[in-house]
């Protein structure tokens, strides 16, 4: 493009820009249909998903609607002052991906260790007293047992027990659910 109409386009977007800064809505969507296609390319290309570029796009014309006003012309064209907006946007939106990823990874890895079914822990905490799931453990072996006793009552996950004991976390979790099946098929049993 000839130096001449980037420069008219520029001022024109300018225009445009200070109209929808004071609230034309005929303008912002001049505005709209002139850099909604490019900004979601930008998007699609930074969050390499397609919901996530159009919610991205439309949270940043959000912002342009709102920041229309503080538009300088001397600091930017119209196009890089959108696009940077956009840029910020998803970087924001990959942040915010991000932190919610670690927290469903955070919560299934808490939920992949703790695999003691519900009606053994609930029996183990609100029936049975130490004593008697200690009695139950008996034939178990001293690590079986010692790591039971560390799921149970200290509350450790798999790798931490993995750990204190200096075994393979295979290892420890074969025991552990050794002993849980056993443990379960021992509290659950009918009395006779």
């Amino acid at each position: 493009m000839p130096s001449t109409a980037l420069h008219e386009k520029t001022i024109e977007e300018s225009f445009l820009l200070t109209k929808v800064g004071v609230g034309d809505s005929q303008a912002f969507e001049e505005l709209y249909t002139r850099y909604s296609t490019p900004l979601y390319s930008l998007g699609l290309r930074m969050l390499n998903n397609p919901s996530e570029a159009e919610e991205t796009l439309q949270d940043t014309f959000v912002k342009i609607w709102n920041n229309a006003a503080s538009y300088d012309a001397r600091k930017s064209r119209p196009f890089t002052w959108s696009v940077t907006i956009m840029r910020r946007t998803c970087i924001d939106r990959i942040r915010k991906l991000s932190r919610e990823l670690d927290v469903i990874n955070f919560e299934a890895e808490q939920d992949r260790d703790w695999v003691l079914p519900e009606t053994v822990r609930q029996s183990a905490e609100n029936h049975e007293t130490r004593e008697n799931v200690e009695k139950m453990m008996k034939d178990f072996s001293p690590n079986q047992k010692k790591a039971l006793e560390l799921a149970l009552f200290s509350g450790m996950t798999h790798s931490e027990i993995a750990k204190s004991m200096e075994q393979p976390l295979g290892t420890v979790k074969s025991w552990l659910k050794r002993g849980l099946f056993q443990l379960r098929t021992t509290v659950t049993k009918p009395a006779i």
